[in-house]
């Protein structure tokens, strides 16, 4: 049986632990730490979520957004629970949640060569932009 819980702070360590076996998923040394992530969570608590399976985190997702957009930042499954919907369970939660705070138009990002991440959000029903293109800024020295 999957279990579905709000990701918290107390759960950065593994959460991490486990993006980073899943091959795909782009992580920032600088951005994506327990504490990074740890603020994240308490800027926008109540939209980022884990599935378990006999208590090991088999799905996680990061979620928030500004007040105006939401953004999914992070989602995965490991490999042996693909297929099963915690994906689309991660994602709705998350979605239900940027609802009933108001939000009405959610983006997330994918990674260039992410062919299967791609296929999957199409299939759900998400649409690709096309009309724009997404920049960044270093604002302080990476290390």
């Amino acid at each position: 049986m999957i279990a579905y819980q709000e990701f918290s702070k107390a759960d950065c360590p593994e959460v991490l632990a486990f993006w980073r076996a899943i091959a795909g998923l782009g992580l920032n040394p600088q951005d994506d730490t327990p504490a990074a992530i740890g603020a994240f969570l308490d800027r926008n608590p109540g939209f980022s979520f884990i599935a378990r399976r006999d208590g090991r985190v088999v799905g996680a997702l990061l979620c928030g957004h500004d007040g105006r957009r939401g953004a999914i930042y992070h989602l995965a499954v490991v490999a042996d629970c693909r297929k099963m919907g915690i994906g689309q369970t991660l994602l709705q939660l998350a979605l239900d949640r940027l609802k009933e705070a108001g939000i009405q138009r959610c983006r997330l990002l994918v990674l260039k060569g992410n062919d299967a991440a791609k296929a999957y959000y199409h299939h759900l029903g998400w649409k690709a932009d096309t009309f724009l293109n997404a920049y960044s800024k270093q604002l302080s020295p990476a290390d």
